[in-house]
């Protein structure tokens, strides 16, 4: 019996301008308010002194890899179920989708396990040291413990989002941050938890989140996509097909981090510990104001995909046309709001009594970053767009050209040899980062101009 369909996967197969606008825009929101939940971690954080905000500055990078391996399996659940959904074989698509949700069980008891277990060996190994690295280990051994609350409900944001459903996403998400946002206070001043009420308080957010989106799946059952044993049958295609964006990705997560870590030396290697965490805070403002435009990434996946499975290849290039226009007019925004308010922003990381003295270089830090916006969009866009097509690896190679090849490099040249300090640690983040997103946009380009005329 056809299935009827639901409102997110009619504009999935419908225009793909309307499609980008009302998949990101309810993305838009529930990232930002992640993101701002993450900003008001540290705001709570940085009235307990500078050593404590370094050491959050220190979990992130392993706690933005957790939180990746789970957006990277959702975004190869995405490209994979809605490629079926464009052909319009629910059959396959319930198999993807129960596939989708056994792999991401397996994938979050695996990363509990390894990030408990070494929990301080790999705090250490992103430049964790002193007493920055005990007060690390009170915030990431919490985090590490119940690290399947944080895998389980990224990845399967990724299967409401196969299915064009970014509203009911939105509703966890922000429910979530808000949860986050009340207990934090609570948990690190009232109950004087300190750094372990700071991580507690998101994980009881993230359970919270989990237990909706199982409700909503298995209990509700209004879904699109049925992901129940009854409809599953193996399928190692399936699998493959997955992981062809979700480990691609991950490797791609997994060597930002290790790249971050290698800044933390750069850093340590010509100012102190106060710049990891100017380095670690601002960029969740950062961020933040990026959001927006990785909402219009994530959006473009599904409507690639599920526009690849129909083999109508004119609308991919359409969506990532419009994406490219949105999202540029987005980053302009940001570039001025950081320019004309860096000092109001970096007062959020500054407001405590040890942490005042990171006001001025936070300011500094924000002026050279502020440029960041103008081809972050484009280059962003451009990568996600691959993994819509089901080719994770195209993205993993702009990483590496953008990390690797031009930001460290040029990191290095300004700031140690060639002696500019810390601002020539950043000016060279931003130039390499610049480079590698204007590779992207053309190689993207060129690509999508060839598919749409064939």
């Amino acid at each position: 019996m056809k299935r009827n369909e639901t409102q997110g996967v009619n504009l999935l197969r419908g225009n793909p301008k309307e499609a980008v606008k009302k998949l990101a825009l309810p993305l838009m929101l529930s990232m930002m308010v992640i993101s701002l939940y993450n900003i008001i971690d540290s705001f709570w954080v940085a009235g307990l002194g500078a050593d404590q905000l370094a050491a959050v500055g220190f979990v992130i990078p392993l706690e933005f890899l957790i939180i990746s391996i789970g957006t990277s399996l959702g975004a190869g659940i995405t490209s994979v179920v809605s490629k079926y959904i464009g052909e319009k074989n629910d059959k396959m698509a319930d198999n993807a989708a129960t596939h989708s949700v056994l792999l991401t069980i397996l994938a979050s008891i695996i990363v509990t396990v390894i990030f408990t277990v070494f929990a301080r060996e790999l705090l250490m190994c992103v430049g964790g040291r002193g007493v920055a690295l005990d007060y690390a280990m009170q915030y990431g051994h919490i985090y590490f413990l119940a690290s399947i609350f944080v895998v389980m409900p990224n990845a399967l944001y990724g299967l409401l989002r196969s299915e064009g459903d970014t509203k009911r996403t939105m509703y966890v998400m922000v429910l979530c941050a808000v949860v986050n946002m009340v207990l934090d206070p609570i948990f690190i001043y009232t109950l004087n938890m300190g750094m372990f009420g700071a991580a507690l308080s998101t994980i009881i957010s993230l359970a919270i989140v989990l237990a909706i989106i199982i409700y909503w799946i298995y209990i509700k059952k209004d879904t699109y996509l049925k992901p129940t044993i009854s409809n599953f049958q193996y399928d190692k295609e399936i699998i493959i097909d997955i992981l062809k964006v979700a480990v691609p990705g991950i490797c791609e997560m997994i060597f930002i981090t290790f790249i971050t870590a290698v800044m933390h030396f750069i850093i340590l290697e010509v100012s102190t510990t106060d710049s990891i965490a100017v380095f670690e805070n601002g960029w969740r403002m950062i961020t933040l104001a990026t959001e927006p435009m990785m909402a219009i990434s994530t959006a473009l996946i599904s409507i690639v995909a599920a526009n690849y499975g129909a083999r109508n290849y004119k609308n991919i290039k359409v969506a990532y046309d419009y994406s490219m226009k949105f999202g540029t007019l987005l980053g302009i925004a940001a570039l001025i709001i950081f320019l004309v308010f860096a000092p109001q922003i970096a007062y959020i990381f500054s407001y405590g009594e040890t942490s005042m003295r990171l006001l001025d270089p936070t300011i500094t830090f924000f002026h050279i970053f502020a440029w960041f916006f103008i081809v972050f969009p484009g280059g962003v866009i451009s990568t996600y767009v691959f993994q819509g097509l089901g080719k994770g690896t195209h993205s993993l190679i702009f990483t590496i050209i953008r990390e690797a090849i031009c930001a460290t490099f040029f990191s290095v040249l300004f700031g140690i040899i060639m002696g500019w300090g810390i601002n020539g640690v950043w000016f060279g983040i931003l130039v390499g980062y610049t480079i590698g997103g204007l590779i992207a946009i053309v190689y993207a380009s060129s690509y999508l101009k060839n598919l749409s005329n064939t």
